[in-house]
């Protein structure tokens, strides 16, 4: 061998050696995933450019967490790495330490120090415990920096209180409580609407009639109750009869209206027995009385239902009694103090105790040029000051529902306040004068957050909204006077929704106003459906939000070299380049009949061209009802179906309030042929839910004439791939599990009850079904019986669910809790369940609900709050 010869020998062993190295390493390196989403479409809560980096923003969605720009927004990354929860409505800067931000989260207040590329929950923040939160439409900028000194950090919390730390968000102390709405000893404090997204809420506790007294000489039930002066939908009392009977009031809508304290008494004749437990049990209920056995009592339930509530609406209750004799005389079953009482359950949307009973702090500020001045913002004593760095406060001659105010940066004297409908105030001697800045202010609008240009006090600029219009102001006159804009140049590539409402469309509903102190022209506006950035001080407005993936993906599929993809609010769309760009099918403009909340979608390719069948339900069309929209030609045309399907809303025994058409699956053996699954029970002279069947692509339905025992579900729904006979149906709560068709839906069996709460299913082509609820379950002989496969839910629930359809040992699942909170997980096994792979990695959002493989890419895709790729 030659010299040379060994020295080529020598050189590629070192190339060997390096490039194993190198791959031991990338094989040792977590999975890496690849963001395949769009921006827009959603709603950003808050905004903040970085101190000091020019171009660099931060930006703060409901359901995604934080996202970062480096380039003024042009293009957008998400920036999640140990955020505490995905929903985040203000965020915060430190002058003084410019890569320390600060996100106001649902889970808590997060804390980065590296321009947000990792976070950390703060110490005793949560929401049951110090409730420093961040919180929808509550919290506007609720957390603030002095400006000089890092350590010293101030927040605002939606339960009333102000917040003082001075070792950078490690210890807390309370520096200012509004006590003013304190629930008295000894009373349970309710409040409906405003603690989370559900349609509905309630609270329970189980009772026991007093012994003491005469079965006949019970005459009703009662409770003493003071409620704030608001209307409900629907509210109802509840009560459970022995073995699980229950009655039902009648509605007790007008219940919160009186805010005086006052008895509210129910007799026999204002119950009636359930008609949920009637339409389950009607054998049973011919033979019931048709009031309760006052005697027998032993649950209560208050619940409230309904449209999703914009208001919340409070009531306190002091004690609950029943009524005896002719004088009604009340026997207290009890007057207990129930605040933390753990017999005390809720659901929903309802919130016990004294969460909110100070009010709201939405905004708090800290002077420039004196950070010894702290201002907050209430949502019942208006506008808060300190002179003493959060020591003392006094209360300010203002509107009293403040949403913000600032301080003049060169000028502590200087105060702007923001009063939701009361508008636009200023104050030139520290706030004990004020007066209303009206000049070119659009009345009825809620005006929302003040910036102040660092290089030119003159300019301000303030931004509001009336309903879903946005509207930004700027004033170059210290807010004598103001001119509106609200026009937006939209961005259809970082944002394809919505393409036919032109190139220029309004600014909605806005959340946040930032500056940029490195240059000053340049302004940032967080808002609904698109955000938007400023270069020449307010002038023209232009979407930036490119990357700032916030849809919540409901379904994927793929066919050839298209991915499809339905996103809950915005629609269904198709990308050709595997994610890179996406273009939108429909809606292409907003319409009252298509445009609402989308969920599944069925792809069958005929003859070269995409069959599209998708559901959704829209937001407001009247009468709401479930739909399908069938396209025969790759979407290029499509067709609203609603033959066959219930006129109405479904509201009995439904996952959320409401019947959502939630589940489509095809018959792998003929596509045309299609079941789609409408959670809700029938009402008497109304159809209900269930599954629902189309014989012709999905042009015409029908609703199966036979029912499985629970119509509540969620995603389960599934044809078996070796007999198309045979369907299987997950259900949740009350009969919940896996039922089973073997003739086509003319009969059903519970097949599966190990759990009750099972919220997706799937078949392979060798005839194996798996279902999802805590953990995964398997049966190798059509649901017959049943073997656990995974064992480590850690209390949260498998919702995704996936198979390999070249080999159908290789699944996958995801892992999710019903909260906003970064708990989840997303697990690969290639052993049929013999061994698990956690597959989590570097996935911004860990809780996605929807798992597709593509074998043409030999990827698996995840979808949720934001979609997601990788190699597999």
């Amino acid at each position: 061998m030659t010299q040379f010869s060994k020295v080529i020998l020598m050189f590629a062993s070192m190339v060997f050696a390096v490039s194993a190295t190198a791959q031991a390493a990338a094989e040792s390196k977590e999975p890496q995933w690849e963001s395949c989403g769009w921006g827009g479409g959603g709603f950003y809560w808050a905004a903040a450019f970085h101190p000091t980096k020019d171009g660099v923003i931060y930006l703060g969605s409901d359901v995604n967490g934080v996202y970062r720009s480096d380039d003024h927004g042009r293009n957008f990354r998400i920036i999640n790495n140990g955020l505490a929860d995905y929903g985040v409505f203000s965020l915060a800067v430190d002058r003084s330490s410019p890569d320390t931000i600060y996100a106001a989260t649902t889970g808590g207040l997060c804390k980065s120090s590296d321009e947000g590329e990792h976070w950390k929950l703060l110490p005793h923040t949560g929401p049951n415990d110090l409730r420093i939160t961040g919180e929808k439409d509550r919290s506007i900028r609720c957390v603030a920096v002095n400006p000089v000194d890092s350590n010293v950090v101030y927040a605002g919390s939606p339960a009333g209180k102000i917040f003082k730390s001075v070792d950078g968000g490690e210890i807390w102390k309370v520096v200012y409580e509004n006590l003013s709405g304190k629930a008295k000893p000894g009373t349970l404090r309710v409040q409906f609407g405003k603690v989370n997204d559900q349609y509905f809420g309630g609270m329970w506790f189980a009772l026991k009639a007093p012994e003491n007294v005469k079965p006949e000489d019970f005459t009703g039930i009662g409770f003493a109750f003071k409620g704030d002066g608001t209307k409900q939908e629907r509210t109802f009392i509840m009560l459970t009869v022995g073995a699980g009977v229950s009655y039902r009031s009648k509605n007790l809508n007008e219940v919160f209206i009186n805010s005086e304290w006052h008895d509210i008494v129910l007799k026999a004749e204002d119950f009636e027995i359930d008609p949920d437990y009637a339409a389950k049990h009607k054998d049973e209920t011919a033979k019931l009385p048709a009031s309760p056995n006052w005697s027998a009592v032993n649950r209560i339930d208050f619940s409230c239902n309904g449209a999703m509530p914009t208001h919340a609406s409070v009531g306190q209750f002091e004690r609950f009694f029943f009524a005896t004799g002719s004088a009604e005389k009340q026997v207290l079953v009890s007057a207990r103090d129930f605040v933390g009482d753990p017999t005390v359950q809720t659901y929903g949307n309802i919130g016990l105790g004294n969460a909110q009973a100070g009010g709201t702090v939405y905004s708090v500020a800290v002077s420039e040029q004196n950070p010894s001045l702290v201002v907050a913002a209430t949502s019942d004593c208006g506008l808060l000051l300190s002179q003493d760095a959060g020591q003392t406060w006094k209360e300010l001659k203002t509107p009293k529902n403040a949403s913000s105010a600032t301080f003049a940066p060169n000028d502590s004297q200087v105060v702007y306040g923001t009063f939701f409908g009361d508008g636009i105030w200023k104050s030139t001697d520290t706030g004990n004068s004020w007066s209303a800045l009206t000049n070119g202010i659009d009345q009825k609008v809620n005006a929302l957050e003040v910036a102040v240009s660092h290089a030119d006090p003159l300019t301000v600029y303030a931004i509001g909204h009336a309903e879903w219009a946005g509207y930004l102001w700027r004033s170059t006159d210290a807010g004598a006077t103001w001119k509106r804009n609200t026009t937006v140049a939209v961005d259809v590539d970082g944002d394809p929704t919505l393409p036919k409402e032109g190139a220029m469309q309004g600014l909605s509903y806005t959340s946040n106003i930032t500056v940029s102190l490195t240059n000053p022209k340049e302004l940032y506006i967080s808002a609904n459906w698109r955000s938007v950035l400023s270069e020449d001080g307010g002038v023209t407005l232009t979407e930036r939000n490119r990357g700032a993936d916030i849809s919540c993906v409901n379904d994927i599929r793929f066919s050839g070299k298209q991915a499809y993809a339905v996103a809950m609010d915005e629609g269904l769309f198709v990308s050709g380049d595997n994610g890179k760009q996406w273009r939108q099918l429909w809606p292409l403009k907003y319409a009252t009949e298509l445009s609402g909340h989308c969920w599944r979608v069925a792809i069958n390719n005929v003859n070269g061209s995409d069959h599209i069948v998708s559901t959704f339900n829209p937001w407001v069309n009247s009468p709401k009802m479930s739909v399908a929209v069938v396209s025969d030609d790759q979407g290029k045309t499509y067709q609203i179906v609603k033959s066959g399907l219930p006129d109405y809303e479904p509201k009995l025994n439904t996952m959320w309030g409401e019947g959502y058409m939630r589940a489509l699956a095809a018959d792998p053996a003929n596509p045309t042929v299609l079941y789609a699954g409408i959670d809700g029970d029938p009402e008497p002279g109304k159809m209900g839910g269930g599954i629902f069947k189309s014989e012709d692509g999905g042009y015409h339905w029908k609703q199966l004439a036979h029912q499985p025992g629970s119509r509540r579900m969620f995603y389960g729904l599934a044809v078996d791939q070796t007999d198309s006979k045979r369907i299987f149906w997950g259900c949740c709560g009350n009969n919940g599990g896996v039922w089973r068709t073997e003739d086509g839906g003319d009969t059903w069996e519970n097949v599966f009850a190990n759990e009750t709460w099972i919220w997706n299913v799937l078949t392979t082509k060798e005839g194996m079904v798996y279902a999802v609820g805590a953990n995964l379950w398997k049966s190798s002989d059509h649901g017959k019986t049943w073997t656990q496969v995974s064992k480590f839910n850690n209390g949260r629930v498998i919702v995704g669910l996936e198979v390999d359809p070249r080999n159908s040992k290789t699944l996958w699942i995801s892992a999710t809790t019903w909260d906003g909170s970064s708990n989840g997980g997303i697990y690969k096994t290639a052993d049929d369940g013999a061994t698990w792979q956690e597959l989590t990695g570097n996935i911004p959002n860990v809780k996605p609900m929807t798992l597709r493989f593509n074998p043409a890419a030999n990827e698996l895709w995840a979808a949720g709050a934001g979609m997601y790729k990788i190699k597999q």
